[in-house]
Parts: structure tokens; C-alpha cells; sequence
């Protein structure tokens, strides 16, 4: 009895013995060996495959004339710096080469000749060789049934110094435990998330106006703007913007199109990328819009606009053409439309519009002649409210006549006059009647009633072979004169008006 207890607590002197660590080697891998040359090592990037599994990649080339020992080894065990933390029981570890399991399981061991506390991981019997350039060497970490153990390199692995947590450093050795080739591998950082996309530029809104404006909202004959007339300035609006920012390479995100046509009032917007691609062609707006309104007023205004003024602007979008939000482009342009003026009639008479109860609407209309070779310009007269009911003038209850300011070298091109009173069936037809040579006018009797003036119209049939722009005296295109004249020929109010 005696004997058998002197036997164990000899064995256990033995055993204590035997953990003790030495110290003799402090630094990894805790022992005598050569370190370099050698054929092997471990390339530094480790690819994780989830689940604990972490794959190493082996490089086995010999350096160029190398003929030392450690550059003609085998490879027969793989030793990993690891925390003594990590030194639990019967841990949940394997390891494959090639997805093949090693005939030996990893196993993690104090490092007899370390100091204290140094422990490594070894997968030994791997029998690996100058032939199997890289290999996949994998571990799989697990915990034991208690929950204890390291699951990831950031646990498992002591780094060098000044290293982060999860570098690992491996020892290769043969089978001699000559040669310990040192590596140093981790799994690679994920990428610092990108900067947030910078935020894009805020959008130029831009909207292009042409309007109508009646300052005092009284125009005798209001006028408004065709379906057709909309359609064709607002297209026009739109491919010369469009054309412009294609030339000075300024982008349109939001096409420009056509908003909004109301009576007196077009609109078209769009959208550029930035307002510093709109403000590219800012030199070239600030002179359009003198463009789109000689469009609109012809350069010398129709009759049917007189006392409108029309207003072509860019800005942001807004209602109030003479006040519109600032945009990346801007620009402003308005013409007062007023009649020219004419040196008729060549009497003394009182010419003022409205004078009396009879007028001449400012729209003119066109229609085939009574001949083959004549067309026909048609005048409507309509009855007012005088400015001044009271007077000479106002109390006019009759119209005696009409008389145009046209060119008298051009007689021989107008055939006929037509006349037509309110109610009427038709025109009749008479010769033209002119003035003295140099007076410039062209006279048709009517003696119309306040009932047959109200829709009366009158007819120049003029030969094709002349315009009505030729015919007719004064700076605006396709637009007439004619006075209107009482019995007593002292009330002669003057109207214009154009072609539509």
C-alpha cells in the first residue's frame, strides 16, 4: 500500500513536471529552428467561409537557387500563435486540406519550452511537399459543450506587435522540426463604406411666357390668342430653347413643353440639370426675348393688339408675367402696342376713334374674290359707345361713307368694291371711287343705318397680282386704314385694322 502511494505521487511529480513551461524560448514558435530559407509559407489573405471555417492557402515554391536544406523539405505540421484563453477542454476543432479531413484533429497546447501562458494550435501529420502549391489548409473553430472555446481569428490568434486582433502568425515545419518558416495571415478588413454619393445639384426649373396685357383692362375689342396661335409659339419657344441648350452643352432633364395657353397668355417649361448649365445660355435668353415678341407684334403691332402690351419673359413659374420668381434664367421684354401716325384723312374732320357710334373692329379676314383672279379683304363695322354721347359727333346716327388710305399708282389693282349691310343677302359690287392724285384715298358711299352698321361689312377685291401690304398705306403689315364719315363729313373717327 505504501509502495503504490509513493508510485503516484511520483507520477504526479512527473506530471506537473512535464506542464511546467520553461520560458527557455520566449518568443514564437518557442523553440530552435530555421526560419529562413525555405520553400513554404502562408499567403497572407485568409478567406472565411462562415461557420467558424477560416481557409489558409499554402505556397510551396523554392526561391531562386536556393539549395539549403528547409528549401527542399516536406511539410509536415503547422503551428498558430494562439490565446491561452482559447486552451479550454476538448474543444470543437478540425481541419481539412483540399476539403479532405487531416488524419490528426488541430489540437491547442501549452508551449512546453514558452514562457508561461504561451499556447499554440498544431495540425500535424499534414503531409504536404513541394507539390502542393496552394493547397487549402481550413480550421474550423467550435466551442465545447460547456459554451467555452474561440470561434474566430480575432480570438484565436496572439497578433505580432502593433498588429490588430485576428493577424495570425503560423510556424511550417518538416519533419525533422528543423525548418519553421514564419507566415502572417488574416482575413482581409471589408472595405470602408463608401462616402455617401454627393447629393445632386438642385434642378433650374425655367418657364417662358408670352402675354397679352391690358393695363387697364378696357380694350374696345378683345383679343385672344387661336389654339392655333398657341400650338405655333409655344413650339417656337420650345425647339429654339431646346436648340440653344444642345449647342451650349447645357442639359435639360425635364423637356420643355407647353403648360399652359389661356386667352391672353402662353407658357412653357422645362428643367435644367443645375442652374449653372441653365445660366449657360443666359447671354443668348436676355436677347430672344426680343425675338419671340417681334414674333408676336410683327415689329410694328396688328391693329387687333392696340392697347395691349405684349410681354415675352423667362423666369420660375409664376402667374404675374411683370413679376416672376427668379430662375437660372431670366429675361423681360414688352412692347406697348399703339396705332402709327398716318397722315390721313386729307381733310379737317374730327378723327378721334370712338367719336362716334360706329367703329371698325381691328381684325380684318380674307376670302376668295368674285373673279378668279381677285381676292377679297373684308372690313366689320360695329356700333360703340361713343366717348362722348353728348356731343356733334356722338349723336352721329348715320355712317355716309368710308375711306381708305391706300396707294393711288395702284388703281388699276383693285376691281371692285363690295359693300353689305347688317341683314343683307349679299355683297354688291362697285367700281372704286378715288380721290385727287397724291391723297392716297380710295372712297365707297354707304349711307348705313346704326342697324345696317351693326355687322356691315365692307370688301377691297383686289387683283392677285398685288398685295394687300402694297395696297394699303402705313408701316404695319397687312393692315389698313379707313375713316368713317357722317352726313356732314365734320366726324371722320380713324380705325385701323389688320389681316388675321
Amino acid at each position: 500500500m505504501r509502495l503504490t502511494v509513493a508510485v503516484l505521487a511520483i507520477l504526479a511529480l512527473a506530471i506537473g513536471a512535464s506542464a511546467q513551461q520553461t520560458g527557455l524560448y520566449p518568443s514564437f514558435p518557442y523553440c530552435q529552428c530555421t526560419k529562413t530559407p525555405s520553400a513554404y509559407r502562408l499567403s497572407p489573405t485568409v478567406t472565411s467561409t462562415g461557420a467558424g471555417t477560416y481557409c489558409f492557402t499554402l505556397s510551396a515554391k523554392v526561391p531562386a537557387g536556393c539549395t539549403h536544406k528547409c528549401c527542399k523539405a516536406d511539410l509536415k505540421k503547422i503551428e498558430f500563435n494562439v490565446n491561452d484563453a482559447c486552451d479550454v477542454f476538448s474543444p470543437s476543432l478540425k481541419a481539412t486540406i483540399n476539403g479532405v479531413r487531416t488524419k490528426v484533429a488541430p489540437a491547442i497546447n501549452k508551449a512546453q519550452n514558452g514562457p508561461v501562458g504561451s499556447t499554440t494550435l498544431v495540425l500535424t501529420q499534414l503531409g504536404l511537399g513541394l507539390g502542393n502549391d496552394g493547397a487549402q489548409v481550413c480550421i474550423t473553430l467550435g466551442l465545447n459543450k460547456n459554451g467555452k472555446g474561440c470561434t474566430t481569428l480575432e480570438e484565436l490568434c496572439v497578433p505580432p506587435a502593433g498588429m490588430p486582433a485576428g493577424v495570425c502568425t503560423a510556424a511550417l515545419f518538416d519533419s525533422q522540426n528543423d525548418c519553421c518558416p514564419l507566415s502572417q495571415a488574416n482575413v482581409p478588413s471589408p472595405p470602408p463604406p463608401s462616402p455617401p454619393p454627393p447629393s445632386p445639384p438642385p434642378r433650374c426649373e425655367v418657364c417662358a411666357y408670352i402675354a397679352l396685357v391690358d393695363p387697364e383692362n378696357n380694350a374696345p375689342f378683345p383679343y385672344a390668342f387661336s389654339a392655333d396661335e398657341c400650338d405655333s409659339y409655344a413650339q417656337t419657344l420650345i425647339d429654339d430653347i431646346t436648340a440653344q441648350a444642345g449647342d451650349a452643352g447645357a442639359t435639360i432633364v425635364t423637356p420643355f413643353a407647353k403648360v399652359d395657353c389661356q386667352e391672353r397668355l402662353i407658357k412653357v417649361c422645362g428643367e435644367f440639370f443645375s442652374n449653372e448649365e441653365g445660366a449657360l445660355i443666359q447671354d443668348w435668353i436676355g436677347e430672344q426675348v426680343s425675338v419671340w415678341n417681334d414674333m408676336v407684334t410683327g415689329g410694328q403691332c396688328p391693329a387687333y393688339l392696340s392697347g395691349y402690351s405684349v410681354v415675352t419673359a423667362v423666369g420660375g413659374d409664376g402667374s404675374d408675367v411683370n413679376s416672376l420668381p427668379m430662375s437660372c434664367l431670366n429675361a423681360f421684354k414688352s412692347t406697348a402696342c399703339a396705332p402709327e401716325t398716318v397722315d390721313f384723312p386729307k381733310c379737317q374732320c374730327t378723327t378721334k376713334a370712338f367719336a362716334t357710334p360706329f367703329a371698325v373692329k381691328p381684325m380684318m379676314s380674307e376670302m376668295a374674290g368674285p373673279s378668279k383672279d381677285t381676292t377679297s379683304y373684308c372690313f366689320e363695322l360695329a356700333v360703340v359707345a361713343p366717348a362722348n354721347p353728348g356731343s356733334a359727333c356722338g349723336k352721329t346716327s348715320t355712317v355716309n361713307k368710308a375711306e381708305f388710305f391706300a396707294d393711288d399708282t395702284k388703281r388699276r389693282q383693285i376691281k371692285s368694291i363690295g359693300i353689305k349691310p347688317a341683314g343683307a343677302a349679299g355683297y354688291k359690287w362697285v367700281a372704286p371711287s378715288w380721290g385727287a392724285v397724291g391723297d392716297q384715298t380710295l372712297k365707297v358711299t354707304l349711307g348705313w343705318s346704326t342697324a345696317q352698321a351693326a355687322g356691315g361689312r365692307i370688301c377691297l377685291e383686289l387683283y392677285n397680282t398685288t398685295s394687300l401690304d402694297d395696297f394699303c398705306m402705313g408701316a404695319a403689315m397687312d393692315t389698313c386704314w379707313l375713316n368713317l364719315f357722317d352726313t356732314t363729313r365734320n366726324c371722320c373717327p380713324l380705325y385701323t385694322s389688320s389681316l388675321v
